[in-house]
């Protein structure tokens, strides 16, 4: 008897596979939504958080900043369906000790207007906002925010720490393994892509994170945890095999837990070089 993971693998192939060739302009418009739609998490800063606009080329994004520390600036960058108010535990720490942080919302994330968006666009944007931004003394990023650094044009001069959480560090391969099992129509993710690609004037299948950061010149540290169901750990283990990244494991934090971890701050600390009490 067929299970129900089967059947809705069958009833997933069956309908964009025939929206594909019944309506092929709806099937596009569907399989962008599905793919390059992110979830939205709720954010509620405090008032004493200075917020601020970042002009982009996709519009203004939302800008924070925390702390009073003006020589010893932090960068903080979230991944996919995440937002800058994940890092807010951690920048709270780091302004106890003199350090300043600085985070932003992608295009549809967080508190910035928009529905979809995409790896091509996130950096853009990134790229953008980072050239208005007092250059960093570390830059920690998270998820998809790890590509978003290490494909832009920005992460050739910078030559300071760079600390990577859970990261993922090939995109397309995941959306790839992700639509494969979940049945997705090929073509239909092929076409999709090769839309993506026209319009942002990229090859999305190329940002692959790890030969950029393998040719990174500062610190890099890598913290995974063992359990995490999203971001692959043997992509963090081939990074630090091609390079001189020391990798960090935790366990049984996953994916976002571990942005409130003890661990987490224990790693910051090894390069700020000052204790933080934990969260």
């Amino acid at each position: 008897m067929i299970g129900m993971k089967e059947l809705n693998k069958f009833c997933m192939n069956a309908m964009t596979k025939t929206l594909r060739k019944v309506a092929p302009a709806l099937a596009l418009k569907y399989a962008k939504n599905v793919l390059f739609t992110p979830k939205r998490a709720p954010s509620k800063w405090p008032n004493h958080v200075k917020q601020f606009n970042s002009p982009t080329r996709y519009g203004d994004v939302c800008t924070y900043k925390y702390g009073s520390g003006k020589s010893k600036c932090i960068w903080l960058i979230h991944g996919w369906s995440g937002s800058a108010f994940d890092f807010w535990p951690l920048m709270q720490k780091l302004a106890e000790k003199g350090y300043s942080t600085i985070t932003f919302d992608f295009p549809s994330h967080g508190q910035n207007k928009g529905k979809s968006t995409s790896l091509p666009q996130m950096i853009k944007v990134f790229e953008d906002v980072s050239a208005s931004l007092l250059e960093p003394h570390l830059v920690i990023t998270h998820g998809m925010g790890a590509s978003v650094v290490a494909n832009s044009g920005w992460l050739k001069s910078y030559q300071s720490d760079l600390l990577l959480i859970s990261p993922i560090l090939d995109t397309y391969k995941l959306l790839q393994n992700l639509v494969s099992k979940a049945d997705f129509d090929q073509q239909l993710f092929d076409r999709t892509i090769a839309e993506l690609n026209k319009r942002e004037k990229t090859d999305f299948s190329s940002l692959n994170a790890i030969p950029a950061l393998s040719q990174f010149g500062g610190v890099l540290k890598v913290m995974h945890d063992k359990h995490d169901a999203l971001a692959p750990l043997m992509m963090s283990k081939q990074l630090s095999k091609d390079s001189n990244a020391t990798l960090i494991t935790t366990n049984k934090l996953g994916h976002n837990k571990i942005l409130r971890s003890r661990s987490l701050l224990n790693t910051v600390e090894s390069y700020i070089q000052k204790p933080l009490q934990g969260v």
